[in-house]
């Protein structure tokens, strides 16, 4: 019989226990001893009260000092524990004892080690925990990151709030998403790392995202999970309301080796996970850097399941090469109507240029009248669902960057409603590396423009995001029919 553990009671917590807070730390990785953890809450303004633990201290750091967790006068959402593994086990006793809702075991050594030691160590945690009705995340995990209450996983991770929810079983993993999400104007409801999933597992966070209404879109990082027939029906139910946005780490034979040992998961079958997709439609990604692009797009962009695309490019050569990337991420590049052609022809020279799409056309990127013309003309295409721009960082960095937020501000004002509803996208070229395009395209979105380090990034982006409308209104048809 399967333990049902309704995570949430005490979440998010407001009375914190840290077990394993040393006098003198001298660490160099935040986050990853008491003390560091202490001092992460601190410092973030942590919205609730914290209760450093060590029987050999009365105060560290100006705080009071408890000896367990026993000892402290007030009930405890969540304790955090840091010391040595062997002694794990008691403190989860103490835990116990002391009827706090959620442990957080930070303490690495356990089942990921593959030695007999560490396994029979998580034997004897799961089995306290469980005669204990006690939640405990973990083991080897960095656990929660909840702006709300100012609650923050790493020293260099400030809390942003936002819609977003990520749930990972690498903390490492959650901090890169944290600092790549911040570049992105990305913001957070809930970031959570389970590490060894000892007790508690995605399918369990899942079930409190979906009814948490800070969240309205969830990213999960998995390298394996113990009742795949239990996420998959969470994920089916979930995925049209909430996209639900999946990397499945340990696919590959390497990858399940650094699985086991990182986390003690069994990965999984390729052919099992590519059926989980289909079924539920989640939208799979490949890296941390494409979760935040595809997360980043569907914040931004209205919902549409059309790929049709008019890009505005530079140079003969570049426009090819446009095109094949475009084709290469699913991205339809139709030909334009008579109409939209014969009106850009009224004020594009076909001098170097062109008007096929991709349309070459150097001089109008750098001018806003007629690439708000242009824009204009495209996005009453009834054959065009948005306007790409692809621009090497040159452009942005001189004439076009003034005239990319000039032509946002129209759109955005216009009363045209196709204006409303075709959105610009901004693509840079990472051809030749001449610029640092992550500093310019960081620039566009902070005017509000949706914006990539690559063309090939944008594409894919927005036929992940094009497929899971796709799926979400073929399943709507079927269900209705």
């Amino acid at each position: 019989m399967k333990h049902s553990w309704n995570f949430g009671e005490g979440f998010p917590p407001r009375t914190v226990a840290i077990v394993g807070v040393s006098r003198n730390d001298d660490s160099k990785h935040p986050g990853y001893t008491g003390a560091g953890i202490l001092r992460i809450l601190r410092q973030a303004g942590f919205q609730g009260s914290v209760y450093p633990v060590n029987p050999k201290a009365n105060e560290i750091e100006g705080v009071k000092v408890y000896p367990s967790v026993i000892s402290i006068p007030e009930h405890l959402d969540l304790v955090i524990i840091t010391v040595p593994p062997a002694a794990v086990p008691q403190v989860v006793r103490d835990c116990v004892s002391a009827k706090a809702l959620n442990v957080q075991i930070c303490t690495s050594g356990f089942g990921e080690t593959g030695q007999a030691e560490g396994k029979k160590l998580e034997d004897e945690i799961r089995e306290i925990a469980l005669k204990g009705n006690l939640r405990v995340i973990g083991p080897n995990c960095m656990g929660f990151q909840i702006p709300s209450i100012n609650m923050q996983m790493h020293a260099d991770t400030p809390p942003v709030r936002g819609p977003v929810a990520f749930v990972s079983q690498s903390g490492g993993h959650a901090r890169i998403f944290l600092l790549r999400g911040a570049q992105l104007g990305i913001g957070f409801s809930k970031v959570i790392s389970h590490g060894n999933a000892l007790l508690l597992d995605a399918p369990d966070f899942l079930e409190y995202l979906a009814k948490d209404p800070e969240t309205q879109i969830i990213c999960l990082y998995l390298e394996g999970v113990k009742d795949g027939r239990r996420l998959t029906e969470l994920v089916r139910q979930i995925n049209p309301v909430k996209p639900v946005i999946v990397w499945k780490g340990g696919l590959t034979s390497a990858g399940a080796r650094a699985a086991a040992s990182h986390t003690s998961s069994l990965a999984g079958d390729k052919q099992i996970w590519k059926a989980f997709f289909k079924q539920t439609g989640a939208i799979a990604v490949h890296s941390i850097e494409e979760m935040a692009e595809v997360t980043m797009t569907f914040l931004h962009l209205e919902p549409s399941p059309n790929k049709r695309a008019a890009v505005l490019a530079v140079g003969g050569g570049s426009s090819v090469a446009t095109g094949d990337i475009c084709a290469e991420e699913g991205i339809i590049l139709p030909a334009l109507s008579e109409h939209t052609r014969n009106g850009l022809l009224k004020f594009i020279s076909l001098v170097n240029q062109g008007v096929a799409n991709p349309i070459d056309v150097p001089s109008v990127v750098v001018d806003i009248t007629p690439l708000h013309r242009a824009y204009e003309l495209l996005a009453a295409d009834p054959q065009i669902d948005m306007v790409m721009l692809h621009l090497g960082a040159e452009f942005v960095a001189g004439p076009a960057a003034n005239v990319l937020t000039e032509l946002h501000k129209r759109i955005s004002n216009s009363s045209n409603p196709m204006s409303q509803h075709k959105p610009m996208i901004v693509a840079l070229s990472e051809e030749g590396q001449i610029h640092d395009t992550e500093t310019y395209a960081r620039q566009l979105r902070e005017a509000g423009i949706t914006a990539y380090n690559s063309l090939r990034r944008a594409c894919r982006a927005v036929n992940r995001f094009a497929d899971y409308h796709r799926f979400v209104a073929e399943s709507k048809m079927y269900l209705d029919s």
